[in-house]
């Protein structure tokens, strides 16, 4: 079922050795994108589009066929493979013949020739898997390929790449549960329209320093101006779906409701402008000092939003004109607007007017009641009706009594001879006579004549809007942004959110990060017993002596997953324009997000957690790039572990670009012993001394005796674990006298004098004390 604020994305996929070819359309707003991906690529491409079913080349003898044995995709096994491993469960797979796939299935069926064009310059597996929408759509809507939009080529290299396993686990469109609700996105999603919210994209970080910035001003600009923001959320709510109304018009399923709906959103434009139109000189406390920022004046986005809202200026007054004349036409009542008839003005079209003056049926009317005083007369029947039923007409009503009196007469049978019984109740008989079938013929041609009169009504302002169609959906683009900026501004304001700082540079600072997603569940949640304010904490990846990698150990339950989480969120959200939960961030572009958190085993695909752990850690090494944001939690630059013995590596062999961290813990100790833990989740510079898993075991409610058991297995474990450690160190201490004497020994075998004389016997003492454990080297 189509929602309102979720796009219904239709896409096509054609490979070409290493080149993918993918394109994706909505048929209900007629968005039209393509984009050439490599194989390394192809999975963030396709979740940046997230289709609900995908068109694959296949080499079945008949496509249509249901046995999935003749669906065989045509593609390389690898290609398939791989398929296989970025394609949303959700999305339906549908196989198309090869020559759905073929440049000149469009020539007959674009109806445009630039956007014939247009096809023709892309590369060639883009153009098949374009192809493939448009002969798809028009075997599937029977010619209507025409109404799609030419299709818009966007570059892989303009938005970050996101791999699937860090689109799992952040957690960035839906919880691990399938479920929407714990998203970021849905916990960003403050827009007031459905196209806004289409709008809103998670999936999709920006490259491009100067479209994020031009957002970031846009967003500014009304998070100085509250008020101004308000008012402008006001307006938006007052808008329709008009993207998706056009679209309904386009296709030939439209209303005159849809007819309304765009009136009504062209009113609401126009002041829509007005207001964004009427700005301050923008100050705010919370709005960092950015040099070279014009606080006075409409932001670039805005400005151009408003020049969409206004449409092209010769198309201007069409626009006015056409809006006008629908509400002229058009009633107000939204209930007539659902039906197919009856949804016209009175007054609008006399022909009109004078059919449906014919088709009012008042039995009281003093016409209906000359009538019936009539044929009572002419019958001699005071108990005869004439009844009016939509599907029978006009016709008398005469009681059985009455009727059987009226047949025993002589002038009663003559009378009722000229009339027809067309049916026989239990209680009345009911006949028709040529007088009343003319009116019930009148009644047909008038109504047949309302339904021509309203639909050509209908069909000239369906016409007149579609003239304007191009212009209409750039406003309604424009509608969205501004509702997109709106939400951001609003979030921030509402979240004490702060404006990033972006920049070509490979450095990640955050000052008191906050994870948006817990933290709008603590506020959730704060009038419940126990709940605690959220934790921030700072995070700086830089260059040596900064570090671009950090080492964070810590207890489970001590926040680290949420830690690696929410800088991931972070940079998301400085690279979608929105202003982000922190005190300060300054955000380097990351051209790719990789994070692995939570891995789970893949048993259909025969793999174990360890293997699906390998194959992400993998694609992370050999993928990952300088300016690339890597999350690894649990591996077996940002690392969370219980491993507390690669504190190792922490040294001079890693020239200052590996830094300790973790996650504090408290201990409220009796008799030496640990009776009660504090997870602060605060980071603090250094390596955890333990992981305290029996402690969260028992915080987490397991029975005592195993706690206890857990306990006294530890403690045997870390006895042995200690003598371990003292017998390799006196091992280590006899190698090192060992080694100093056979030096000795060579230097003397050598006729050379020893640099430090060693008293044998002196030397034999001292390895009998390190042996026994009494003594260092």
């Amino acid at each position: 079922m189509l929602t309102p604020k979720e796009n219904n994305y239709l896409a096509s996929l054609f490979n070409d050795e290493d080149k993918w070819g993918l394109a994706w359309a909505d048929l209900s707003t007629g968005e039209f994108v393509s984009t050439t991906s490599t194989s390394e690529k192809l999975a963030s491409a396709i979740l940046r589009c997230s289709p609900k079913e995908i068109l694959l080349p296949s080499v079945s003898v008949d496509a249509e066929a249901e046995d999935s044995e003749l669906q065989r995709i045509d593609m390389p096994p690898d290609a398939a493979a791989l398929l296989d491993t970025v394609l949303p469960d959700t999305c339906m797979k549908t196989f198309r013949p090869a020559k759905s796939f073929a440049l000149q299935s469009t020539a007959t069926t674009t109806g445009r020739q630039t956007r014939g064009g247009l096809i023709k310059a892309l590369n060639p597996p883009e153009q098949a898997a374009v192809s493939a929408i448009l002969d798809y759509v028009d075997f599937t809507h029977r010619g209507s390929s025409a109404l799609i939009r030419a299709p818009l080529h966007v570059e892989s290299s303009d938005h970050m790449i996101i791999d699937s396993s860090a689109w799992r686990g952040l957690e960035l469109a839906k919880s691990l549960n399938g479920s929407k609700a714990s998203s970021l996105l849905q916990t960003i999603d403050s827009t007031t329209t459905p196209g806004g919210s289409r709008l809103l994209a998670v999936a999709s970080p920006l490259m491009n320093l100067k479209l994020l910035e031009d957002r970031l001003d846009a967003v500014s600009y009304f998070y100085g101006q509250e008020q101004l923001l308000q008012r402008t959320r006001k307006q938006l709510a007052e808008v329709f779906d008009m993207e998706r109304n056009l679209q309904r018009l386009s296709i030939g399923v439209g209303t005159p409701k849809d007819l309304k709906n765009v009136a009504c959103t062209i009113d609401e434009a126009k002041q829509l402008v007005e207001l964004v139109q009427s700005h301050e000189r923008v100050r705010h406390d919370r709005l960092p000092d950015l040099p070279g920022k014009d606080t006075v004046g409409l932001p670039e986005l805005l400005n151009a939003c408003c020049n969409g809202l206004t449409a092209i200026e010769q198309r201007r007054e069409d626009i006015t004109k056409a809006a006008e004349e629908i509400h002229a036409a058009l009633k107000d009542d939204y209930a007539s607007l659902n039906s197919k008839s009856g949804f016209v003005r009175a007054g609008y079209s006399s022909e009109l007017d004078k059919w449906q003056t014919i088709l009012r049926h008042d039995p009281k009317s003093p016409e209906k009641q000359e009538l019936q005083a009539k044929y009572r007369e002419l019958l001699g029947s005071t108990r005869l009706r004439v009844v009016f039923q939509a599907e029978k007409g006009y016709f008398l009503d005469l009681p059985h009594d009455e009727n059987a009196k009226l047949l025993k007469t002589d002038s009663g049978r003559r009378e009722l001879e000229k009339l027809t019984l067309f049916q026989s109740l239990k209680n009345s008989v009911r006949y028709r006579s040529e007088e009343l079938r003319q009116l019930n013929r009148e009644l047909t041609e008038a109504a047949v004549e309302v339904e021509r009169v309203e639909n050509d009504i209908f069909s000239s302002l369906r016409d007149r809007v579609l003239q304007v169609r191009d212009e209409l959906q750039a406003m309604a683009h424009a509608i969205s942004q501004i509702d997109v900026v709106c939400s951001h501004a609003q979030v921030a304001l509402d979240r004490n959110f702060t404006r990033p700082l972006l920049d070509s540079s490979c450095e990640l600072h955050i000052e008191d990060g906050r994870h948006a997603v817990v933290e709008a569940a603590h506020l959730r949640g704060s009038n419940s017993r126990g709940m605690r304010a959220f934790v921030p904490n700072s995070l700086h990846l830089a260059a040596a002596p900064v570090g671009s990698c950090w080492l964070l150990t810590g207890p489970n339950m001590g926040g680290k997953s949420t830690f690696l989480r929410q800088s991931a969120h972070l940079v998301v959200l400085a690279q979608m324009g929105s202003f982000v939960p922190a005190k300060f961030a300054r955000v380097g572009l990351v051209d790719k997000l990789f994070c692995r958190v939570g891995s789970a085993d893949d048993l259909a695909a025969d793999k174990s957690t360890f293997m699906v752990e390998m194959q992400e850690t993998s694609t992370v090494l050999t993928q990952a790039t300088s300016r690339s944001l890597v999350l690894m939690d649990e591996t077996r630059t940002l690392f969370a572990t219980h491993f507390t013995a690669l504190s190792d590596l922490v040294g001079d062999t890693c020239n200052g670009e590996l830094r300790p961290y973790r996650m504090e813990v408290l201990e409220h100790q009796v008799d030496g012993q640990t009776k009660h833990l504090v997870f602060s989740h605060r980071l603090v510079e250094g390596l955890a001394s333990q992981s305290y898993g029996i402690n969260t075991a028992a915080l987490a409610g397991c029975p005592p005796s195993v706690v206890a058991r857990a306990t006294e297995l530890l403690g045997e474990i870390t006895q042995s674990r200690n003598e371990i450690d003292d017998a390799q160190q006196r091992l280590q201490q006899a190698q090192c006298l060992l080694s100093s004497l056979s030096s000795t020994s060579a230097q003397l075998a050598a006729g050379e004098s020893a640099s430090s004389p060693i008293d044998p016997q002196q030397t034999l003492g001292e390895l009998h004390e390190i042996l026994n454990g009494k003594s260092k080297c």
